[in-house]
């Protein structure tokens, strides 16, 4: 394997100026969303562990493809 030279890196004013921009436009959005939060009905909050776990469950299902529900058995089909 050959070994290259470290490139360098310049940071431009233009550069830093775009990263703020993104970082206030990221914290507005998440202070949105936390005030979004805040503003939801108590009844949302009864039970946020089992409505929290569910869902979280089913997203982790859904992205591994793991499927609960049993295979019908050849015996147990409807004819």
């Amino acid at each position: 394997m050959l070994r290259r030279t470290p490139t360098r890196i310049e940071l431009k004013i233009d550069d830093l100026e775009e990263f703020e921009a993104v970082k206030k436009a990221r914290e507005l959005e998440q202070k949105q969303k936390k005030t979004l939060a805040e503003s939801a009905s108590p009844s949302m909050h009864a039970t946020p562990e089992v409505v929290g776990n569910k869902s979280r469950m089913d997203t982790v299902f859904q992205r591994i493809g793991y499927d609960p529900k049993p295979l019908p058995q050849p015996s147990r089909l409807p004819h």
